[in-house]
């Protein structure tokens, strides 16, 4: 089961118990979470492309209804069609296709990457993670290794061997207006505002139902907020 303690002396998550087996300290209850951790490629992850394109497609839209009304203004329908006919379309199109194919390749070179993922009694925390010396998988994420450094330096959970912190979101249970429970894609996705995807975590599907049930036990709380599918009775 992904349930377990954190001890705040050690910095490390721990079985469930009354005491840390590492340093002996008495743990809290409040301290129990949900923690786990998964391998993904960004190029083959549908959330990641999401990222890129809810920024590159209301661009290319804007530009696009923004230069149709232009033309409509001064040259009137007429002018519309013969713009679009004489090949603005098709390079509006072949812009489209470049953008993909950029950022195909955007993804592609910031490798695999290792997400750890932790519900506790404050919010969702997700973590994402590189290989050290990598500085490829840095710069394609708008990253170098000093913005690095400071992210985890910033961060309450120590370094891993091995590994250089690139990501961190954190979403207080409060401020989490939607939850989407996505049981045939084995994820859970978080809106804040219920608009506007915050974060999507991909969960192993033996620990899906704990951690549907972690998270709907904590968004109880929040009385404006919605959890989709309602909870099965």
């Amino acid at each position: 089961m992904p349930l377990v303690n954190y001890c705040k002396k050690c910095k490390a998550e721990t079985p469930l118990g009354e005491s840390c087996p590492y340093c002996g300290g008495k743990l809290a209850q409040t301290g129990e979470q949900i923690s786990f951790g998964l391998m993904r490629r960004p190029e083959k992850e549908w959330f990641a492309w999401n990222n890129l394109l809810r920024i590159v497609l209301p661009v290319w839209l804007l530009v696009f209804v923004s230069v149709v009304a232009a033309e409509g203004a001064a040259a009137g329908t007429d002018g519309v069609i013969v713009m679009l006919t004489g090949g603005f379309l098709r390079t509006m199109l072949g812009l489209l296709a470049a953008a993909l194919i950029v950022i195909w390749i955007l993804l592609k070179v910031q490798g695999m990457e290792s997400v750890h993922v932790v519900l506790d009694k404050q919010g969702v925390h997700v973590r994402t993670y590189v290989q050290q010396g990598n500085p490829a998988a840095l710069y394609a994420r708008f990253l170098n290794e000093q913005t690095a450094e400071k992210l985890a330096e910033e961060d309450e959970r120590p370094e891993l061997p091995g590994l250089l912190l690139v990501k961190r979101v954190s979403l207080p249970w409060n401020t989490i207006s939607r939850v989407r429970i996505w049981r045939e894609g084995c994820a859970i996705l978080f809106f804040r505002p219920s608009l506007w995807q915050a974060a999507a975590v991909n969960v192993p599907v033996s620990e899906l139902e704990a951690a549907e049930e972690y998270v709907r036990k904590k968004m109880k709380r929040n009385k404006k907020a919605k959890v989709q599918p309602s909870a099965q009775k």
